[in-house]
């Protein structure tokens, strides 16, 4: 018997699912090409990585990768931006590029019959983009503004000071977007640049699948893309700098117009590779979600914001596991040490396998609703291409996450997720800073001095030398 209260039933037992066997081939271009065969539905997808991204850009160059990415579909040799739109639309197929940290993606999906004519487009797209001079300008335009949104956004802001507080001068550290100085420097020949260099069938990968035999995936790619040659010129080293060692410290950004603090705990991880990827995931399901740990403590205990989470990215480097929400300034420092406190629990707390059910359950629930279409499988394809694991490890993660237990878990918040732990703040530092200061390192700087594109956080200051005494000179 029980009080009335509901009963929150018991998980039930997991599912498993099909996924279909990939096959991969290297046409004589060096185009790596990944196919599957998924005939379930008359639809087709492909997504062409390029091995670039964010990753490969030099700080003073930032945000050139997602410059190159977007002006992919405004315009080419043959056609403008709206008449590659209206194509795109007649066929009823979605074509995208984007670009990412540490790679480039260009994807598209259409139905069976209009694959041939969007593939086609897919790769004009990406072998004859025209890169205007006003469409770059209006892409510029648009990211500029799309900047100045995001610097007003005190969440958004608190999680790209987070990045660049944690890798400093290494790459994942500056702004993907770039920022307003960098972005003004990017001109036509430095964007066409780019995409010489990196955007090349020897760095490259095709996924592509659906309702098609692998061999006929294959024709497609060798139909479109056999032809594309990669240039003579080598391709070029992407960045590298050490990523600094982790260390305890508060950053908070001074801007008393906020309406609210921003908060994001942050800590540099694992990669994706890692062999203790897996049971990263398990923890950060414990703690995220309206059910996870950090929600509970925040949200529902003790009502200090609407809502509160965690983030585990994949990345090919240590990735930068963050926790996050939006208090009231005066409760800043409550919520600092709670969100601490939390993600010491799973050491000081530890969850219990049982407990662990339900969490693993989210998460590989997650794992197979992403596989549900054409365009998931394509996309979880590519992330193990792009993080070099292998393809057949794709159908073995559901596996991979069953097998954590509880001991894993807590290995994984000891090691990575309990000390040297970067805390910024972006909020009125007015209502807190003081409070902070007693008991931890903390670095306070003005939101009107904030400098995402240097490693520092500040802009150099270059001392004026005084003006020489006309007396002395003559």
């Amino acid at each position: 018997m029980n009080d009335g209260a509901p009963v929150m039933p018991a998980p039930g037992p997991p599912r498993d699912a099909a996924i279909p066997a990939a096959v991969e081939r290297t046409l004589d271009n060096g185009l790596r090409v990944v196919a599957f065969e998924q005939r379930n539905l008359p639809l087709i997808a492909a997504q062409l990585i390029v091995g670039c991204g964010g990753a490969a850009e030099r700080e003073e160059e930032a945000g050139l990768s997602a410059m190159v990415a977007a002006l992919l579909t405004q315009g080419t040799t043959r056609r403008s931006a709206t008449e590659i739109a209206a194509a795109i639309d007649a066929l009823g197929a979605r074509l995208d590029a984007g670009s990412g940290y540490d790679a480039s993606v260009v994807s598209v999906s259409a139905t069976t019959p209009a694959f041939g004519q969007s593939f086609a487009l897919l790769n004009e797209i990406v072998r004859a983009p025209a890169f205007l001079a006003r469409e770059v300008e209006r892409v510029r335009t648009k990211s500029l503004s799309d900047l100045s949104l995001t610097y007003a956004n005190p969440s958004a802001l608190a999680r790209l000071v987070a990045y660049r507080a944690a890798y400093a001068g290494a790459p994942y550290g500056h702004p993907l977007a770039g920022t307003a100085a960098t972005l003004a420097s990017l001109e036509r020949d430095r964007v066409a640049w780019f995409h010489e260099r990196f955007y090349r069938p020897d760095d490259a990968t095709l996924v592509i699948g659906g309702d098609l035999t692998v061999d006929e995936a294959f024709a497609f790619a060798e139909g479109e893309l056999g032809s594309w040659r990669a240039p003579d010129s080598p391709r070029c080293a992407v960045p590298d700098a050490v990523i600094p060692p982790p260390r305890a410290r508060v950053v908070i950004v001074d801007k008393a117009e906020s309406g609210r603090t921003a908060l994001t705990v942050g800590g540099v991880t694992i990669p994706r590779r890692s062999p203790d990827y897996a049971a990263g995931v398990v923890a950060n399901a414990v703690l995220t979600g309206y059910s996870g740990r950090v929600n509970q403590e925040i949200r529902v205990k003790r009502g200090l914001s609407y809502s509160a989470s965690t983030s585990l990215p994949a990345r090919r480097l240590p990735a930068l596991f963050t926790a996050s929400t939006l208090i009231d300034h005066g409760r800043a420092v409550e919520a600092t040490e709670v969100m601490l406190a939390t993600l010491r629990s799973l050491v000081d707390a530890p969850a219990g396998d049982d407990d662990l059910i339900s969490r693993k359950a989210t998460v590989t629930g997650g794992f197979y609703r992403g596989i549900e279409t054409i365009d998931g499988i394509a996309s979880a394809l590519a992330e193990h291409v792009l993080f070099d694991l292998p393809l057949d490890e794709l159908p073995r993660f559901p596996g991979r996450i069953a097998a954590v237990d509880a001991s894993a878990v807590r290995r994984f918040a000891a090691r990575w997720l309990v000390d040297d732990l970067c805390v910024t703040l972006v909020g009125d530092a007015s209502r807190f800073a003081a409070d902070l200061a007693r008991t931890r390192d903390v670095r306070i700087i003005p939101g009107d001095q904030l400098d995402l594109g240097s490693p520092a956080l500040e802009a150099e200051v270059v001392p004026v030398p005084p003006l020489l005494d006309a007396d002395a000179v003559s």
